[in-house]
C-alpha cells in the first residue's frame, strides 16, 4: 500500500519505521530542521520518502501522492492541522482510510466522519484506560472506539479462574460480531492460529462490530 504520514515527531517516525517494513511511505514534515533530520534518519530506505511542507496545503499533499494513497495518517502535534489534513485527504482526494491522532482530549469530539476521520487515536485516553485497568485489576477494558463507537478494540485478560486460559483459538466460543485478532503476551504480540493456546496473563485483543461489544464477556 501507499501510506502518507503527516508529522515527523516521535509518533510519525515510529509509524513510518514500522509501516515501511511492508509498504511505501511518504512522510510530510513542516519544520525544515526536523525534515532534514528525518531525511538523514531514513536515508537509504527506498520505501520512505521525506517531504517538507504544510499538510494543510493541497499542493503539498498532491506532491506526496495523496490522490494515490491507500492510508493517510495525521500525526502532527496540532489538532487543527490534523483535522484540516484529514478533511482534505478524505473529501478532496478520496483516501480510503484516514487516521487522525488526538493531542488535546477536549478536541476528541471533532474527530469524526464529518471531518473525514475514519479512525481517531487518542493516546491519552488509551493510557488512562490501561492505568485504570491496572489499578482496578479489571479483566476487561476497552482500549479504542473506532468509527464513532461502532467498532471497539477490547483487551480481555486470561485469569487462573477464568474461561480463557488453556484454550486454543479453535476452542474459543466467540459470539457473533466479535473477532479475536491477537494476544498480548509479556512484551510481545502473538498472532491467532487454531493451535495457539492462551496462557494465564495473556490479554486477548478483540474487535467487536455493532452489537458485539456487549457480548465480549461471554467469550470463552
Amino acid at each position: 500500500m501507499k501510506v502518507i504520514v503527516a508529522g515527523g515527531g516521535t509518533l510519525g517516525r515510529r509509524v513510518t519505521k514500522y509501516v515501511s517494513e511492508k509498504h511505501d511511505v511518504v512522510m510530510i514534515e513542516k519544520d525544515p530542521q526536523r525534515c532534514r533530520d528525518m531525511a538523514e534518519a531514513f536515508a537509504g530506505w527506498k520505501e520512505v520518502t521525506v517531504l517538507q511542507g504544510d499538510i494543510d496545503e493541497p499542493s503539498i499533499l498532491l506532491e506526496a501522492g495523496v490522490d494515490r494513497a491507500d492510508v493517510f495518517v495525521a500525526a502532527t502535534g496540532d489538532d487543527e492541522d490534523n483535522l484540516v489534513a484529514c478533511l482534505l485527504a478524505k473529501n478532496e482526494f478520496k483516501v480510503k482510510r484516514v487516521i487522525g491522532t488526538v493531542r488535546n482530549p477536549r478536541n476528541r469530539w471533532l474527530y469524526n466522519r464529518s471531518w473525514g476521520v475514519d479512525v481517531a487515536i487518542d493516546a491519552a485516553q488509551i493510557v488512562a484506560r490501561i492505568i485504570e485497568e491496572e489499578a482496578t485489576l479489571a479483566d476487561l477494558v476497552t482500549l479504542l472506539d473506532l468509527r464513532e463507537g461502532e467498532v471497539t478494540l477490547t483487551a480481555l485478560t486470561a485469569t487462573e479462574d477464568g474461561k480463557l486460559a488453556g484454550k486454543s483459538f479453535a476452542e474459543l466460543g466467540v459470539p457473533e460480531g466479535c473477532y479475536p485478532v491477537a494476544l498480548l503476551r509479556d512484551t510481545g504480540l502473538v498472532m491467532p492460529g487454531p493451535d495457539v493456546r492462551i496462557e494465564v496473563g495473556d490479554a486477548l485483543l478483540i474487535l467487536a462490530g455493532p452489537g458485539g461489544a456487549c457480548k465480549i464477556d461471554t467469550i470463552g
